[in-house]
Order: C-alpha cells, then sequence, then structure tokens
C-alpha cells in the first residue's frame, strides 16, 4: 500500500500574533464555517456549533483562558485558543490557519504558543478534540508530540459521518 506523501513546505511567512479581541468573533466563527465547509463538506449545523462553543469559551471565568489571532499584513490569517479543562489540564480550541497560510510552519508556531502559555501557568497536560478526516492538524499534532488518547464512533454530524478523536501531550 502506498504512503501518501506530504505536501512541501511552503515558505515562512511573516505574522504577528495578539490577543483576541470582542471584533474577533464573527471571524473565528465565520472562517471556521469557511474552512470546514470548503475542506470537509460540513454543513450548517456546525456553524452553529462553532458558534456555540464560541459563547460558551467567552463565557468562561478562567485565568488560563487565552486566545491568539494570527494576523499577516494586517488580515487575519489563523488562530488557536485554551482553557482550563481542571486537574492541571489545558485544553485546546479554536485551532485554524487558512488555506494560503497553511505548510508554512503557523499552525506549529500557534499551538506552541499556547503550549508555552499552558506551561508557564502550571498545566501539567494538553488536551484537544479534532475529527479523523482533519488529517494535516492531526499530522501536525502528532509531530509536535500529542498522541491519540480517545476515539469516538462515527456518528452522522454536520452533513457526514465524523469521528471525534482526542489527544493529549504531557507538558
Amino acid at each position: 500500500m502506498a504512503t501518501p506523501t506530504t505536501p512541501p513546505q511552503r515558505a515562512p511567512i511573516k505574522v504577528q500574533l495578539r490577543d483576541f479581541r470582542p471584533d474577533d468573533m464573527s471571524w473565528v466563527i465565520c472562517a471556521h464555517v469557511e474552512v470546514y465547509r470548503q475542506d470537509f463538506g460540513f454543513d450548517d449545523a456546525f456553524a452553529l456549533s462553532i458558534d456555540e462553543k464560541m459563547r460558551q469559551w467567552l463565557a468562561r471565568a478562567d485565568p488560563l483562558k487565552r486566545m491568539w489571532i494570527a494576523e499577516s499584513d494586517g488580515r487575519r490569517v489563523g488562530c488557536i485558543a485554551i482553557s482550563d479543562a481542571g486537574d492541571g489540564t489545558a485544553f485546546l480550541n479554536f485551532v485554524l490557519v487558512l488555506a494560503p497560510f497553511r505548510r508554512r510552519q503557523l499552525g506549529r508556531h500557534l499551538l506552541m504558543t499556547a503550549l508555552d502559555h499552558a506551561r508557564r501557568r502550571g498545566q501539567r497536560e494538553a488536551r484537544l478534540e479534532t475529527y479523523q478526516c482533519l488529517e494535516a492538524a492531526r499530522a501536525l499534532y502528532r509531530r509536535v508530540g500529542f498522541r491519540l488518547v480517545e476515539t469516538h464512533a462515527p456518528e452522522h454530524k454536520y452533513g457526514r459521518q465524523i469521528v471525534s478523536e482526542y489527544w493529549s501531550l504531557p507538558l
């Protein structure tokens, strides 16, 4: 059986990470909806899910909670969020890099920024949820050191069959 080839890396780009601002909420939701619809065929139920997750994240009273927005030439091109899941575990969410900015180390930079934040705050583990269809994201998580710790049975969700996974990284 042939193994898929990894696309070549593109030239690194200059990005600036900044903290989340209230006017970023709609961009985070819309960017997720657009990417997941275009790349994975997710339907409108995903939009409702992301909107609800964003509202829950914003409502959390959590000293670990933080979101970074990646900008290139003043344009939002990626994001990542972190929050406290309890018991010394940080939970990563809203990990996204727009297509033209992928394979340029931006996803890794976002991950490392969030993981460094968790380490400085004394967290012992980082976890995240992803979907089996997100092959490039899963490959990045594996390269950074995350390990698959839980797989859920396939379910019809967002207009397709979805297999949810949880990944963990000791900090």
